[in-house]
């Protein structure tokens, strides 16, 4: 009880009256909170290996212990048809499909559809991906490699977890959202990944795990180190982890806020530098809406930087960006700062996404001073 209710009550008692709550006084509201869990997800992990082997994007893995052991485990699969086939993917990120795999198995399920994914790589593609992703993990033993590495497994994710406590970059962010989340953010930790990045193919690939979030959390060689015994470590500072977790969970978060109004989204008409190279798909509303996704989720991350860590960081991140073209990041920063963030307790996120989403309309294009 408030010491305000607590003096209104004792004074109604020595006046004889039974007590009743001021009218005035607001009921407690909870802190928004976001959920999280932290693990080694086969699934992925499984296409991290047949990726690595095929060199989709020729990915930069760091030489240490756990990429030797997967060369002495796999080396010899580098023909197999599984290796073959991902060799005609565009980039590695279609790891995500790892989640549609069952285990133990691994056994498939087959997916409901494949969101964004499909226009890239047509579904036929993508579902013989995973069956001959399965017929690579029973031919190579792929659960025998993942057991005999489950102690290096529970300790790093033991260390990203520890550093997630310490750090504690989440509870800044659910304040800045004004809401929780509907989904446990699942930091899916990958050994043998080089992708930081959001998986919002989620629902549709496997909505049975549609509760989870996963954010792919690779082990980038920015951000390791190795002891004496070669045996890799997290080695994240604050502001890094902090950076990465604010901008891939606002990915999650976006999906969430723009169900029913991502129209709102899509139809936005503005272009820049960097938008113009933004071209994925064939459907021009579709590149529009991940553009402003990828910029509105470095904008929360850069407004969060520059209120946790300092402006200079928040300049030099801006910077940054503005130095490939992107002139939409400082004007959306400066409305967090200004429009958004003081009125927040007042309208959320998700209920401001309207007005957002006017503000970038009317901006003029490449001129986003």
């Amino acid at each position: 009880m408030s010491l305000r209710r607590a003096s209104v009550v004792a004074l109604l008692l020595v006046a004889g009256c039974a007590p009743t709550a001021p009218p005035d006084e607001p009921a407690d509201v909870p802190e928004p909170r976001i959920g999280h869990v932290v693990a080694v997800h086969p699934g992925t992990e499984l296409l991290h290996v047949i990726n690595y082997l095929a060199r989709v994007y020729a990915p930069p893995v760091r030489d240490y212990d756990y990429r030797r052991a997967v060369d002495a485990w796999f080396g010899h699969m580098r023909e197999h048809p599984a290796v073959v086939h991902a060799r005609a993917l565009p980039y590695n990120d279609f790891a995500d499909l790892g989640w549609a795999l069952e285990w133990p198995g691994p056994r498939l399920v087959e997916p409901e559809g494949f969101s964004h994914l499909g226009r890239i790589k047509d579904d036929d593609t993508l579902r013989e991906y995973l069956r001959l992703a399965v017929a690579f993990a029973q031919d190579a033993d792929f659960a025998g490699f993942f057991a005999a590495h489950e102690a290096d497994y529970a300790r790093w994710v033991a260390e990203f977890e520890a550093r997630l406590r310490a750090v504690d970059p989440l509870t800044p962010l659910a304040d800045f959202y004004g809401t929780g989340l509907d989904k446990t953010l699942y930091f899916s930790i990958s050994p043998l990944g080089v992708v930081l990045k959001a998986n919002i193919v989620i629902d549709e690939v496997a909505p049975r795990h549609a509760g989870y979030g996963p954010i792919l959390v690779p082990f980038d060689p920015r951000f390791l180190s190795e002891g004496p015994t070669t045996a890799a470590r997290f080695d994240y500072t604050d502001v890094a982890l902090s950076n990465a977790v604010w901008h891939e969970a606002t990915h999650i978060a976006l999906e969430q806020f723009a169900d029913g109004q991502r129209e709102l989204l899509m139809d936005i008409e503005y272009a820049d530098a960097l938008s113009r190279q933004f071209v994925v798909f064939d459907e021009p509303r579709l590149d529009t809406y991940f553009f402003v996704h990828e910029v509105l989720s470095d904008a929360v991350a850069i407004h969060l930087k520059g209120v946790h860590f300092g402006d200079a960081l928040a300049e030099e991140h801006l910077a940054q960006n503005e130095a490939m073209g992107g002139a939409l990041y400082r004007p959306v920063v400066t409305h967090f700062r200004t429009t958004y963030a003081p009125r927040r307790t007042e309208r959320d996120f998700r209920a401001h996404l309207p007005a957002l989403a006017a503000f970038i309309d009317g901006l003029p294009t490449d001129a986003c001073e």
